[in-house]
């Protein structure tokens, strides 16, 4: 499978025609929280990317950035998961992006815990639920061995692939491609994610 690249409204406005036949998919960002948007927000090139993708065949998932530290915000944050994702089709994983310092103050197994409920919800929704994360922060902030569960994309910028086992490896985030301008996050994907999904029935939103 070709690398899979991860994007935003930090990308701008991508020229997909560009891309497609040269990547393996595209995650795209839907949720995050930012006071300049009013708080919890979808991000803004979302539907667009989502369209274009589509469009050209590109094979699609997505990934919203948790800040939440307790069950309610938690929540929040997947409601407006769902929001996003509703009447969509993708053929790629959703993923909850673990990641943030401000995450830090909770223990690990409180984290954790916050990160399984998240997965459980999403693949209730009857979609592949996947845990991004890096390699330190998986070392000190969460329980690898409770999300062993669920399929990981792990991101490490030392040039040698991650000896935690994981479904992809997100290897640079300075990558350069026609039809973006500055850099984007690329991936390589170890399973064919969309015949995997497909053949699982688990391409869109059943709850």
């Amino acid at each position: 499978m070709k690398d899979i690249i991860d994007v935003s409204r930090y990308q701008g406005t991508i020229d997909w025609s560009r891309l497609a036949g040269k990547i393996g998919g595209a995650m795209l960002k839907t949720v995050s929280t930012n006071k300049s948007f009013g708080g919890l927000y979808i991000d803004p090139q979302f539907e667009r990317n989502y369209a274009e993708c589509r469009r050209l065949g590109i094979p699609v998932g997505a990934y919203y950035y948790t800040y939440a530290q307790d069950d309610a915000a938690a929540r929040a944050e997947l409601d407006k998961l769902h929001q996003a994702l509703e009447g969509k089709t993708f053929t790629l994983p959703i993923a909850v992006d673990v990641e943030d310092n401000k995450l830090k103050p909770l223990s690990a197994d409180a984290l954790t815990g916050l990160v399984i409920q998240a997965a459980d919800i999403i693949e209730s929704w009857g979609l592949y639920a996947m845990v991004y994360t890096y390699t330190y922060y998986s070392q000190t902030e969460l329980q690898m061995d409770r999300l062993a569960p669920y399929d990981l994309w792990i991101a490490d910028y030392r040039g040698t692939r991650p000896d935690r086992k994981h479904g992809m490896w997100q290897y640079t985030s300075t990558g350069q491609l026609e039809g973006i301008a500055g850099n984007v996050d690329i991936s390589h994907a170890y399973k064919e994610y969309p015949s995997i999904i497909a053949r699982a029935g688990l391409t869109c939103l059943r709850g």
